[in-house]
């Protein structure tokens, strides 16, 4: 081969590789992304841990994340607007549109500042609560939900105090001693400034955190791949 030969020849091998790489990047950035809805306790528990393995995968670029209440998630399950949702439920779920898979139960607390006089209390009757300020989440999370539940049980209506859609704002009223609240267990994980009480006087309630899939969603290697990932970390 002359010396002008071999110049071309590696120049085409060098174009070979750039667009196979070229045809790579394009193809991967074509691949629809895995659309993973996530309620707000379960996110703050879960959605670190989720976007660190796929970090090490680096697949953290083929997911979307939509954050929303449990009950929302689940009318944008049905309605095709999410793919996957990892949601909190009062009951096991049966919905003949999607696959659900149980990742656990959790049970409900009362949630006080360490400054408030109720922190004295490791289980409280909730009757006892009727003049309490309660903090709670909007409608459509199921917290609120929880608290309509108890409030119903009891037949006692304390008085709410502040209403928010972000599970950190609830959590940080609670630390400034602006109120309590009724959360799941996971709520309050490594949070400093919060005293977690038993609830006592109405029938036990838990939650069930679910992972669930569109039965008609086909997933493509990436997205399975993903997914395979979201099933093996534990909460």
């Amino acid at each position: 081969m002359t010396p002008a030969g071999k110049i071309l020849y590696d120049r085409s091998i060098e174009i070979l590789n750039l667009l196979e790489t070229t045809k790579n990047e394009v193809a991967e950035a074509n691949y629809p992304k895995l659309r993973v809805g996530v309620s707000p306790i379960v996110g703050k528990i879960y959605l670190a841990k989720i976007l660190t393995e796929l970090s090490k995968e680096k697949l953290n670029h083929n997911i979307e994340i939509t954050e929303a209440g449990s009950n929302d998630l689940s009318y944008k399950l049905e309605n095709g607007e999410i793919d996957i949702a990892l949601i909190n439920s009062l009951s096991p779920i049966n919905n003949n549109h999607c696959q659900s898979k149980l990742l656990r139960t959790n049970s409900v607390k009362l949630i006080v500042s360490k400054q408030h006089p109720l922190a004295r209390f490791d289980s409280i009757d909730f009757s006892n609560l009727k003049d309490q300020k309660f903090i709670t989440m909007n409608h459509g999370f199921i917290h609120r939900v929880l608290l309509d539940r108890y409030c119903q049980v009891a037949q006692t209506h304390p008085p709410v105090a502040y209403e928010t859609d972000n599970i950190s704002i609830l959590l940080e009223l609670v630390k400034e001693n602006l109120g309590i609240a009724l959360v799941t267990e996971l709520a309050p994980k490594g949070e400093n400034g919060i005293k977690t009480i038993n609830i006592t006087g109405v029938p036990t309630l838990n939650t069930y955190t679910f992972i669930q899939l569109r039965n008609d969603v086909h997933l493509t290697t990436i997205q399975q791949k993903i997914l395979n990932i979201i099933n093996r970390i534990k909460i």
